[in-house]
C-alpha cells in the first residue's frame, strides 16, 4: 500500500469513528452503525420498553449507568421503539439547560425540565401554544424573576432561558428564593401545568413519555464537587414527589452513586425496574480475565464502523485496546482516534502505536494518598468498600472521572481503570509497608495502671 493510500485510509478510518454524539436510531445512517447486545444477555432498554407501555397512567423510571457506556445512544433507542407504541416521545437533554458545575435545586431542574419539553414540543394546531402555557405559568407564579422578560411572540425562549440556567447565578438564587416562597402552591401549579400539555399532546389516549437526559453529568469539579453531588441528592431524594410528573411517564438518568447512596430510592420516588447501563463487559465477572464474549461485542461495533478495521490493527491489539479502556464505549473509539493520528509509515500500526493510545486516554494518575488503599481494597474484592471515610460521594467522583469502572455481568461490581491498576497496588503496598516501619518504630505506649 503507499503512502497516499495509507493517508486515505485513516482519513476515512478516523471519520467513521463518531463517537462526540450519541446515535440517533430514528436517522437510517446512524441505525446502520448500532450494535445490540454490547451490555450482555440482559436487555435493559427492553424491559424499559415493557414496562411504560404495561404502566397505565404516569410512571418514573430510573436509567443509570457508568460514563461512556452508551446511555444517550440506548435512549435515544427508546425513543424509537416507543414512536411506533401509540406514544408521544420527547427527548429532554437538560445538559442543554442546567450548569452542570453547580448545585442544582429544585426550581432550576422545573424550569429547566419544562422548558426543554415546551421546547421540543414546538406549535400545536389549533391550540394555545405550550410556550404561551409556560410563561403564563411562570409570569402567574412569580417564579421567574422580573429582570427576565419573556414573550410567546417574540421568537423562541430557548435561548433566554438557557443562558439564565447556565450563565447567571443571580438568577439560579432568584429562582430558588421565589419558590421557597410559595413550595407547594407552584409545584401544584407546575403539576397542572404539565396535566394540561399532557391532554393537549394526546388528545386520542396515547402515552405520553419525557426523557430527561444528562442528569448524570451534573458533577462540579474540585472542591465545589461534594457540593454538587449533595444538591443532587437532595433533588431526588428530598424533593422526588415534584418529579413525578401526572400522566406522564418521566426516565430520569441519574449517577450510579444516587443508588449506591439511597437503594430505596426507587421505592420513594414509586419507580419500577431501573436500567443499568454499565461498561461493556470485557472483563470475566469479579475478574481481571478478558470476557471473549465483552471482546468480540467491542470487535462487532469497530467493525460497524469500519469494516476494513484489520488492515490497520491487528485483532490483538484491538482486543489491548478494548482490555485497556476498561469497557469503556467512548474511551475506545477515542483511543482509536488517537493511534490513527501518529506518524504511521505501515500497516498493520506499531504496538508502540497502540501504547501511546492508551497512555493518552488514561486517567491521571495523581490519586490522594488516603485514596490509595481504598482503590486497592475496591479493586481486590470489586465491591464499593463504603465506609466511614469513604461514602457514595467519593466513589461518584472516582466513576466521574474514570479511575473506577462499573460491570453488571452477574451482579453490580467495580474495578480500577486498567491503566491505573498495577500503579496503585504498588502505591497501596509502599503505603502499608510505611505505615508498618513507623508503628514499629514508635515508642511503646505506657501500660495501664
Amino acid at each position: 500500500m503507499t503512502e497516499q493510500e495509507i493517508e486515505k485510509l485513516l482519513k476515512d478510518f478516523t471519520n467513521r469513528l463518531r463517537f462526540e454524539q450519541p446515535l440517533d436510531l430514528s436517522l437510517p445512517a446512524d441505525a446502520a452503525l448500532y450494535v445490540k447486545g454490547l451490555h450482555g444477555t440482559t436487555d435493559a432498554v427492553g424491559r424499559l420498553r415493557r414496562e411504560i407501555l404495561f404502566l397505565e397512567g404516569q410512571g418514573v423510571f430510573l436509567f443509570t449507568g457508568q460514563p461512556g457506556s452508551g446511555k444517550s445512544t440506548e435512549l435515544h433507542r427508546l425513543r424509537r421503539d416507543l414512536l411506533g407504541r401509540d406514544c408521544k416521545v420527547y427527548y429532554c437533554d437538560l445538559g442543554e439547560w442546567l450548569n452542570l458545575n453547580a448545585p442544582v435545586t429544585l426550581s432550576s431542574f422545573l424550569v429547566a425540565l419544562l422548558s426543554s419539553w415546551v421546547d421540543q414540543v414546538g406549535a400545536l394546531a389549533g391550540k394555545r401554544t405550550p410556550a404561551e402555557r409556560l410563561i403564563d405559568f411562570f409570569t402567574g407564579t412569580k417564579l421567574i424573576p422580573e429582570s427576565l422578560k419573556l414573550d410567546a411572540q417574540g421568537g423562541p425562549i430557548k435561548g433566554q432561558i438557557q443562558f439564565a440556567l447556565q450563565s447567571d447565578e443571580n438568577f439560579r438564587r432568584e429562582l430558588e428564593t421565589n419558590l421557597k416562597r410559595q413550595l407547594s402552591s407552584i409545584v401544584a401549579q407546575a403539576h397542572r401545568l404539565v396535566a394540561e400539555l399532557k391532554l393537549d399532546l394526546c388528545a386520542r389516549g396515547e402515552r405520553c413519555v419525557l426523557l430527561a437526559d444528562s442528569i448524570e453529568k451534573i458533577r462540579g469539579y474540585g472542591d465545589g464537587s461534594d457540593k454538587v453531588y449533595a444538591s443532587v441528592q437532595q433533588l431526588f431524594i428530598g424533593e422526588g414527589a415534584a418529579l413525578r410528573l401526572p400522566g406522564v411517564h418521566v426516565i430520569y438518568s441519574v449517577a450510579p452513586f444516587l443508588l449506591e447512596q439511597s437503594p430505596q430510592l426507587a421505592s420513594a420516588l414509586g419507580a419500577g425496574f431501573i436500567a443499568n447501563m454499565p461498561s461493556v463487559h470485557v472483563l470475566q465477572q469479579r475478574s481481571r480475565l478478558a470476557d471473549p464474549d465483552g471482546i468480540a461485542a467491542v470487535l462487532s461495533l469497530l467493525a460497524a464502523r469500519f469494516p476494513r478495521w484489520a488492515e490497520v490493527f491487528s485483532p490483538a491489539q484491538v482486543q489491548r485496546l478494548a482490555e485497556g479502556t476498561g469497557g469503556d464505549l467512548r474511551d475506545f473509539l477515542r483511543a482509536i482516534r488517537v493511534a490513527l493520528s501518529d506518524d504511521i509509515a505501515a500497516l498493520p500500526v506499531a504496538d508502540a502505536t497502540v501504547d501511546y493510545a492508551l497512555s493518552h486516554i488514561s486517567p491521571s494518575p495523581n490519586i490522594l494518598a488516603e485514596h490509595v488503599q481504598w482503590l486497592a481494597r475496591l479493586d481486590a474484592s470489586h465491591d464499593a468498600e463504603l465506609g466511614a471515610a469513604i461514602d457514595g460521594l467519593v466513589l461518584q467522583r472516582y466513576l466521574a472521572s474514570k479511575h473506577v469502572l462499573a460491570y453488571l455481568n452477574g451482579d453490580t461490581w467495580y474495578a480500577v481503570h486498567p491503566m491505573l491498576r498495577d500503579g496503585i497496588v504498588r502505591r497501596a503496598a509502599a503505603l502499608a509497608a510505611a505505615a508498618a516501619v513507623a508503628a514499629a518504630a514508635a515508642p511503646p505506649k505506657p501500660a495501664a495502671a
